[in-house]
């Protein structure tokens, strides 16, 4: 008989749990960086993965008494914990196979267990997304679909990572929105009421483990640059078990900016949980919201900076693209919290990759400039 490895995964609260295994033989199990609409609609995530937890025709699915189940499109079912939101399975119609979003893993390291093969659906957004910040892991090159892989054609190496803005219509405010539309807002671009928000510490800049991280002067770190907001990626273990997924796309929005009409200029604070939003308390200090229809994560809300959320990028329906890079400055220097990663190669591959991004996003600045 085939040598089995028994593996478990689970939400984030824990009511939700399976052991499945798999043939040592078959791992590391393959999986995709998905950057299409609905993934990154029902997860406020910028990229999706998901491993087969069936293998072979006696496997036993998942219970799913715990779970809310959203069906996305004809060709699946998503199930996500109604309790903490963790996106959990994807329910396949054709054949009733499942997968789990691979953050839920319940081990100390997914190395040896996933491989992350290509990017796939990056035509599903016009800058591409996220699979310009990780080209490589542990060394191999990831191809970029631009839908199935191996069914369409591959991105062309060559598209732009990054655009430049100055006209008047690119400040218009963006609408963010879950798949199921349960929870719908504007973030409108900095202005000067920007900066009478407050933060005793600035997050993602500076390393919590230094603890150095304290913000005395109420320094504005939320505004990368005078025209954007500072946006960045997280790898810590709560928002990874809250997600499902291995890495988080944060923006951090002043609520005076936020509100749920375009035209709305009363600040969301008032307002604050709305429409199909349901919470869970991640910690004694932060809540965390998410759509308790279609299970996408919506925010990150500590009550230490009640002036500031953190906003899923995913959610955002920029002109651009699915950076938004409109109303977001992206943080080439750190991936916050890499210490915790689950996948230390995925990752890395994240670290180096935002760097290469970085570097070619200012040529093309430059380029731009002289043209």
């Amino acid at each position: 008989m085939a040598e089995l490895k028994q593996l478990t995964v689970a939400c984030m609260c824990g009511a939700a749990s399976h052991n499945f295994s798999a043939p040592v033989s078959s791992l590391p199990l393959p999986t995709h960086l998905c950057s299409c609409d609905i993934s990154r609609r029902i997860s406020g995530s910028l990229l999706t993965s998901y491993v087969d937890i069936t293998h072979g025709l006696d496997a036993l699915k998942p219970h799913l008494s715990a779970l809310t189940p959203y069906r996305s499109s004809d060709i699946l079912t998503r199930h996500f914990c109604s309790t903490c939101g963790t996106q959990m399975y994807l329910e396949y119609s054709h054949d009733g196979h499942f997968e789990a979003a691979t953050g839920t893993l319940q081990i100390d390291s997914s190395d040896d267990v996933v491989d992350y093969k290509a990017h796939i659906w990056t035509g599903a957004t016009p800058d591409g997304g996220a699979s310009h910040f990780i080209t490589h892991v542990n060394g191999n090159q990831l191809q970029r679909y631009l839908q199935e892989p191996g069914e369409n054609e591959e991105a062309s190496p060559d598209s732009p990572s990054t655009t430049i803005y100055s006209n008047e219509t690119d400040r218009a405010p963006i609408h963010a929105h879950c798949h199921c539309k349960g929870v719908q807002f504007y973030i409108h671009p900095p202005n000067e009421a920007s900066r009478t928000a407050e933060s005793p510490f600035p997050d993602l800049l500076v390393p919590y483990h230094t603890g150095s991280s304290a913000n005395p002067q109420n320094c504005p770190w939320w505004l990368a640059k005078s025209d954007r907001y500072l946006a960045g990626t997280c790898a810590c273990t709560t928002c990874r078990k809250a997600s499902g997924f291995d890495i988080t796309f944060w923006a951090f929005i002043p609520t005076v900016n936020i509100t749920l009409d375009a035209a709305d200029r009363e600040p969301f604070t008032r307002k604050k949980y709305w429409g199909s939003i349901k919470t869970y308390r991640s910690s004694s200090t932060v809540t965390r919201a998410f759509c308790g229809v279609c299970g996408a994560n919506v925010f990150w809300d500590g009550d230490e900076r009640p002036s500031i959320v953190d906003v899923a990028v995913g959610l955002l329906d920029a002109r651009s693209g699915a950076r938004a890079e409109e109303v977001l400055a992206w943080w080439p220097d750190r991936v916050s919290f890499e210490e915790d990663a689950l996948n230390t190669g995925l990752i890395m591959g994240l670290r180096d990759g935002l760097k290469n991004w970085a570097g070619k996003a200012s040529q093309d600045e430059k380029d731009a400039l002289i043209e």
